[in-house]
């Protein structure tokens, strides 16, 4: 009885953490937003422990941070921290693929082309939210094919920041080329060419980095 209470405590954390992990990336909250427990628990229909916890996880991915004394609130990155986020996952994500170039199988190769697809089909419907997920996945899939847990993990917890930061900045388009840069990526990654795997992917994530940041500049003149 006592372990399945205890599992259903988890469940519980899960399933608020995962919420609220979800509505950040969207926007809901967004960025300086103060965080207040009692609110969010009445909001999600959960007592406050719960909420507790799923924030302490949400602040050690860098989503969230404590401001004394106000207590909790999103994170509001600024182009210095956001300059730091992009060139690490630059690096790491170019590590990812040139190890998914020496390391994947077939069946992932044909996931990868399949987003590509998918992304474009979305993209020319104008379906954004559909494009953003299979760039997501196409990334997602590039680093599990990596195999390798450090790092994964540490793409994990950079990842999370990244895309908090785009959903952030709700003029922020996809650039005309990326599709184009994806294909690439995956010819390289399909041809075993770990080097231009890895090159191509940190100049991707650079390229997209400018993009959000001008993006910005000119949400703010306008």
């Amino acid at each position: 009885m006592h372990a399945e209470r205890k599992g259903s405590r988890k469940n519980l954390y899960e399933q608020v953490y995962l919420t609220l992990k979800d509505q950040i990336l969207r926007g809901v909250h967004p960025p300086g937003q103060k965080l207040n427990v009692s609110k969010l628990a009445e909001m999600l229909n959960t007592s406050r422990t719960p909420v507790r916890e799923a924030l302490r996880s949400l602040a050690m991915e860098g989503l969230v941070v404590s401001r004394l004394p106000h207590g909790l609130e999103v994170t509001n990155f600024n182009d210095e921290s956001m300059d730091s986020l992009f060139q690490c996952n630059s690096v790491l994500e170019g590590l990812a693929a040139r190890l998914a170039a020496e390391r994947i199988n077939e069946e992932n190769l044909l996931l990868l082309e399949e987003c590509l697809f998918l992304a474009e089909k979305y993209h020319e419907q104008d379906q954004i939210d559909k494009v953003f997920e299979k760039n997501t996945q196409f990334h997602d899939t590039i680093v599990r094919c990596s195999e390798n847990p450090t790092l994964i993990h540490l793409i994990s917890q950079i990842r999370s920041q990244v895309l908090a930061y785009r959903s952030f900045e709700s003029s922020y388009k996809f650039r005309p080329t990326f599709m184009e840069e994806h294909w690439n990526i995956f010819r390289a990654i399909q041809n075993r060419d770990s080097e231009l795997a890895e090159s191509l992917m940190r100049k991707h994530i650079l390229d997209d980095a400018q993009a959000i940041k001008f993006y910005k500049k000119q949400k703010k003149s306008g």
